[in-house]
C-alpha cells in the first residue's frame, strides 16, 4: 500500500529538502500530496511550528484530520517542546531539520501505520514518552493564557485561534494572585504537597459556581482564573465569591495550618485586557487589606488623587518617623479632613495602615536579607525589636523569628 504524505506549512527552505528525501527512501511507500484541500485521505501530516499561531493552527488541524503528525519546531521556540506531548503528536524534530532525524521519524511512523500499535511520541527520532503519560505538561489552554497575560498575543487572527481551543463561557475574565507560607506546626506531607491542596480546595470550593479554574503557578506564586458569572457585574461586590475565598483561606490554616493570601484583580471580558487583571491582582496582594490580612481586592484600592499621594509617600519613607498631620501637609489637607478621607478611601486609619506597610516590609527582609530582627525593627521604623515582634505576630500569625524558620509555598 502507498501512503500518502503532505508537507504543510513548511517554509520554503526546508520543504524541497524534506521532499527530496522523501522520494530517496520512499517513493514506493509514499506519495506526496500537494495540496492539502484535495480532499483525499492523509496518512501523515508534516507541520512547521515557526511562531506561537501555528500551535494554534496544528491543534485544530488535529481535531479536523485524523492522522500521524510530524511536527518540525523551530529552534527558537525550543522552550514550547511540551505542548508537542499535550496534543499527542507522533513525532517532534527541531528545525533546521537533520536527515538521520527526520528518517527515523518516518521509519517509526511507517512501522505505525503497517502495524497500528499504541501511538508513542518521539523527540528528534527517539522514543520517549507514551502519549498517554504527559500529566505533568501544561495544558495548552494555560500556555495560551501566560502567553496572553505577557501581552504576547496581539494580533486579531492569533487572538482568534487562541480563543478556538476553549470551550464556549470558560474563556477567564478574572484573574487572582496567591502566595503562601507553611506554619512550623504544619504536618510535613501537607507542606510537600501545599499547591495540590490549595488547588483542590479552589477546586471544591468553586464547583458549579464557575464554569472553569485554571492555575497558573509563577514558582513562589499561583494565578488562579475564571470566568465571573454573567450576573455580576464586580468582583468586590459578588459576596458570595468572597465567602468563597475567606472558606478557602480559612481551612486551609485550621486544618492544614497553611496561611495563603490571595489579590483579586477587577473584570475585563476583553481578552486583550486581561493581563490587566493579573497586574492589579498582583498590586492588591501587596497593598494594606481594607478588611482583612489575607484578601484583598484592587476594586478596593482608593483612586481618589490625594490619598493615592499620601499612600505613595507612605510606601516610600516606611521606616522614617512620620505622623498623619506630616502626610497631611504633604498633600496639603487639613488634618481632620485627611484622616476622615484616609479612613474612607483605605478602610484603614492612618497609623493602621503605616504598620502595614512596615510590616509587609519587614515580611520581605526576614525573606530576603540577613539582617537581624533588631536591625529590621529599626529599619522598617518600629520603636523596639519587642514592639516589632508582638504586632508582627498579631497580623502574621508567627513572630517574626519563627516566620523566617518557614517555608514559602512553591508552586513550580
Amino acid at each position: 500500500m502507498k501512503y500518502t504524505v503532505c508537507l504543510e506549512n513548511v517554509d520554503s527552505t526546508s520543504y524541497p529538502l524534506l521532499k527530496k528525501w522523501l522520494k530517496e527512501k520512499y517513493e514506493q511507500q509514499f506519495f506526496i500530496q500537494t495540496d492539502s484541500y484535495s480532499g483525499k485521505a492523509t496518512h501523515i501530516k508534516i507541520f512547521q511550528i515557526s511562531e506561537l499561531n501555528d500551535w494554534l493552527k496544528v491543534y485544530r488541524l488535529m481535531k479536523r484530520q485524523n492522522c500521524f503528525y510530524i511536527l518540525l519546531l523551530d529552534q527558537r521556540w525550543q522552550h514550547t517542546s511540551p505542548l508537542a506531548i499535550r496534543l499527542q503528536a507522533h513525532s517532534l524534530v527541531f528545525n533546521p531539520v537533520k536527515k538521520s532525524a527526520f528518517i527515523r521519524s518516518m521509519d517509526d511512523v511507517l512501522k505505525l501505520l503497517k502495524k497500528k500499535p499504541a501511538v508513542h511520541f518521539q523527540l528528534e527520532g527517539e522514543k520517549i514518552i507514551s502519549a498517554g503519560h504527559t500529566v505533568e505538561n501544561e495544558p495548552l489552554e494555560n500556555y495560551v493564557l501566560r502567553q496572553l497575560l505577557h501581552q504576547n498575543i496581539q494580533s486579531e487572527n492569533v487572538m482568534m485561534d487562541a480563543l478556538s481551543i476553549f470551550k464556549k463561557n470558560t474563556f477567564p475574565n478574572a484573574v487572582c494572585y496567591v502566595e503562601g507560607f507553611a506554619h512550623l506546626d504544619c504536618d510535613p506531607a501537607d507542606e510537600n504537597h501545599s499547591s495540590q491542596l490549595i488547588c483542590s480546595y479552589f477546586n471544591q470550593a468553586f464547583t458549579g459556581k464557575v464554569s472553569r479554574l485554571y492555575f497558573i503557578p509563577l514558582r513562589k506564586s499561583m494565578l488562579v482564573l475564571f470566568r465571573q458569572p454573567e450576573s455580576i457585574c464586580s468582583l468586590k461586590g459578588w459576596q458570595e465569591g468572597r465567602k468563597l475565598f475567606e472558606r478557602i483561606i480559612e481551612i486551609l490554616l485550621t486544618k492544614h495550618r497553611i496561611q495563603i493570601y490571595i489579590g483579586v484583580g477587577s473584570l475585563y471580558n476583553d481578552p486583550h485586557l486581561l493581563h490587566h487583571s493579573f497586574k492589579e491582582a498582583e498590586i492588591a496582594r501587596s497593598l494594606p487589606p481594607f478588611h482583612e490580612v489575607s484578601l484583598r481586592y484592587y476594586e478596593e484600592i482608593s483612586k481618589e488623587p490625594d490619598i493615592k499621594k499620601s499612600t505613595v509617600f507612605i510606601h516610600t519613607h516606611f521606616g522614617e518617623e512620620m505622623t498623619a498631620r506630616d502626610v497631611a501637609r504633604h498633600v496639603n489637607l487639613s488634618y481632620s479632613h485627611f484622616i476622615r478621607l484616609f479612613k474612607k478611601e483605605t478602610g484603614n486609619n492612618f497609623s493602621e495602615y503605616v504598620t502595614f506597610v512596615r510590616l509587609r516590609n519587614g515580611v520581605r527582609m526576614l525573606r530576603q536579607t540577613g539582617y537581624t530582627i533588631e536591625e529590621i525593627a529599626d529599619m522598617t521604623g518600629f520603636n523596639t525589636p519587642n514592639y516589632f515582634s508582638s504586632t508582627f505576630k498579631k497580623f502574621v500569625g508567627a513572630t517574626p523569628r519563627d516566620f523566617r524558620l518557614t517555608k514559602e509555598i512553591v508552586f513550580a
